[in-house]
């Protein structure tokens, strides 16, 4: 693209330009390539993620998630053989080591109740002493009365927050039968917050926080007019109705309705992503537009934001799943994801078999129980 002219009399930071690769680029036009490039280069990544996705769900579903579940069939069955000594008073305990032992489990038992309340209920009941039982239900029908008294509506809680189900359809009958609560108390939450907001908007705003306004409102009005010429120069190159091609004119009026949309709503991001589509479509057609540095400068903010939101949803979307919960690296890469699932592999597979080895043991020799009190101790487990 040969290289722009300046205007009249106009200072080298106002010389007009815009993309192309003439020798003479400004910084701004520099920083604005760079942009455009980063932007390609995360959106190319952000397809090449998928695969690497793919590969964690299918370790998690396959491989992982049968691990978990043999280790919490394991853990409720050494808690039941736990309770069990203890309640059968099938070993004899220091005064000190049984109140140690009764409190872990009852807190193990408390922390997996809503699991499945029909194992751990009656066990808490065997494990409680009679004031921590009465004050539990003290507190449960203090919480159930507020509720009545907000929302009109009779409620358990110990029956309501229970995650474990037999069938789809117990699942579904405990939601339906709970439905109007939830549906009053989102209701509630949201006229809370909403409430909050409105008192928050309110308040008299700062002086540093209306100069800030200000300086966007005017950015905001800079931006209009650039975007307002880049929107002229892309219709006339897609618009429909000079395409002879009928592939090329059914592409063209896609994008066309992309455009206008965005222009309409004012998307500066939008037209920016369609500009780049269009350069695509018509490599031998390049949108000739020319804007100022700070135009330009303005332009780029808008692209880096965007690199942003797509970096973050990368993240946002494979750093969310459960089995990447330990995963350092910074760049993904299937070497890296292969190495640590491998790792994810062994390590469930290493406490599934110490799960084993402590309920083998427990059940061959209860003594084993104070070893278990001694070493939980010496880590600093205290209740």
């Amino acid at each position: 693209m040969p290289k722009q002219k300046s205007k009249p009399n106009a200072t080298a930071e106002e010389s007009l330009i815009w993309t192309g690769v003439s020798s003479n680029q400004t910084k701004a036009q520099k920083e604005f390539n760079d942009a455009l490039r980063k932007h390609k280069e995360t959106l190319e990544r952000s397809k090449e993620i998928e695969p690497l996705f793919r590969l964690v769900n299918e370790t998690y579903l396959n491989e992982v998630l049968p691990e978990l579940e043999k280790q919490k069939k394991l853990e409720k069955e050494r808690f039941a053989i736990m309770c069990s000594i203890l309640l059968e008073e099938k070993l004899s305990f220091g005064k000190m080591q049984r109140e140690f032992l009764r409190r872990y489990l009852l807190e193990m038992c408390n922390d997996s109740m809503m699991e499945d309340t029909n194992f751990y209920g009656p066990l808490r009941d065997q494990l409680e002493t009679k004031f921590e039982k009465m004050e539990r239900l003290r507190y449960k029908n203090q919480m159930e009365a507020r509720i009545k008294n907000t929302f009109g509506i009779d409620i358990d809680l110990d029956d309501m927050n229970r995650t474990g189900f037999d069938s789809e359809e117990e699942r579904e009958s405990h939601e339906e039968k709970y439905r109007e609560f939830r549906e009053k108390y989102e209701e509630y939450r949201s006229e809370y917050f909403r409430g909050r907001d409105s008192n928050s908007n309110h308040r008299k705003k700062s002086k540093t926080q209306s100069q800030k306004e200000k300086k966007q409102l005017e950015a905001e009005k800079l931006l209009s007019t650039d975007i307002n010429t880049l929107f002229k120069n892309l219709a006339k190159l897609i618009h429909p109705d000079k395409e002879q091609d009928p592939i090329l004119r059914e592409r063209k009026s896609k994008l066309m309705t992309k455009l206008s949309s965005a222009r309409d709503t004012m998307n500066i991001a939008e037209i920016l992503e369609i500009k780049l589509q269009v350069d695509e479509l018509l490599p031998n057609e390049q949108t000739n537009v020319s804007f100022h540095d700070t135009s330009i400068k303005r332009f780029v903010g808008i692209i880096k934001s965007k690199i942003r939101e797509l970096e973050d949803s990368i993240r946002q979307r494979f750093f969310s799943h459960p089995l990447m919960a330990d995963f350092s690296e910074k760049k993904i890469s299937k070497e890296s994801l292969d190495k640590y699932l491998k790792r994810v592999k062994l390590d469930n597979q290493m406490v599934t078999k110490a799960y084993e080895k402590e309920v083998n043991q427990l059940t061959l020799e209860p003594k084993y129980i104070k070893e278990m009190i001694k070493e939980l101790q010496s880590l600093g487990v205290q209740f």
